[in-house]
């Protein structure tokens, strides 16, 4: 029978496996609409399948004896959450967001859920049962995950300053129109 760190640690890598699984499905539906903002989506569900990996190395060790490991773990979870936060905010800032498309709504769902996840984790189970608070968070933030993923996938990059190359072809748009040839 499985204890309650056993558990904890499994929903951790089963939490990793969503990010990486949804990191790579969003950069292979990188495309020259979503170049920038899907890019910090990818790199966002990256560092959250470091914080899955991480903690379930956490709560697999023994917290008496690898309390050195354990710390170096502790901190690679909470810098692998702020840089996700950092990334998802990126993303979020990089992309044209608008409500017609379902950024939004996919957006608010992620948030909502992660927060009701966060609460929960703030619980204090009953100790006889096997799936504890943070068993419990991980698999709240799976689905939260995934709403972050829909999210991901309705964003496009916001329209950039004009490149030489697009300053070259109105000049010559111009150019012809003055020439009477267009």
């Amino acid at each position: 029978m499985f204890g309650a760190e056993e558990i904890t640690a499994l929903t951790d890598y089963v939490l990793a496996a969503a990010s990486l699984g949804f990191g790579i499905a969003i950069g292979r539906s990188v495309g020259p609409h979503n170049r920038v903002s899907a890019s910090f989506w990818c790199a966002a569900f990256i560092a959250a399948a470091v914080a899955g990996t991480a903690g379930g190395a956490f709560h697999s060790l023994d917290s008496q004896s690898q309390d050195d490991a354990r710390r170096l773990l502790w901190t690679t979870i909470l810098v692998s959450l702020g840089v996700f936060g950092g990334f998802v905010a990126a993303g979020i800032h990089a992309a044209n967001v608008r409500h017609e498309d379902g950024t939004v709504r996919w957006l608010v769902a992620g948030i909502a859920l992660t927060l009701i996840g966060a609460g929960v984790q703030r619980l204090r189970l009953p100790q006889n049962w096997s799936l504890d608070h943070n068993g419990a968070y991980h698999l709240i933030q799976i689905a939260g995950l995934y709403l972050f993923y829909r999210c991901a996938r309705t964003v496009h990059d916001r329209p950039g300053p004009p490149t030489q190359s697009d300053a070259r072809e109105e000049a010559e748009l111009i150019s012809s129109r003055h020439d009477g040839s267009g």
